[in-house]
């Protein structure tokens, strides 16, 4: 079975590096990981991943830029998106006209609970 390919974007390192080491522990998922969001979309375009968990708040380029970049690319448009921050709750993201349109996972999150859930979304 083909491993989906996950691309984490967040300014967290820690963050990333703990999501690329326990997604890719479960031999379902190969993950790359990005912590500028400028450098997204281009890596995004060569990686052309199964999902991208993608943080709302980050310097340069914010993740609502990332995600409507995405949907204005063609080859990209598809790609599916699950937001996570700990700074807009979910009240918040319901309210927005682009957020709204994707899932959303709050943090902080623990590893077993982002784990289960990336393994619900392919589920689905």
């Amino acid at each position: 079975m083909k491993k989906k390919s996950i691309i984490v974007v967040d300014d967290d390192v820690e963050f990333t590096g703990m999501a690329k080491l326990l997604l890719e522990r479960t031999g379902l998922f190969e993950v790359g990981i990005c912590n500028h969001g400028g450098d997204a979309v281009k890596m995004i375009r060569v990686w052309k991943p199964d999902l991208v968990l993608l943080d709302i708040i980050m310097p340069g380029m914010d993740g609502t830029e990332i995600a409507g970049e995405l949907r204005k690319d063609k080859e990209l448009s598809t790609v599916p998106v699950i937001f996570s921050t700990s700074l807009v709750t979910k009240e918040e993201a319901a309210e927005h006209p682009l957020i709204a349109k994707y899932p959303f996972i709050s943090k902080p999150i623990g590893g077993e609970a982002l784990v289960k859930r990336i393994r619900e979304f392919f589920s689905n």
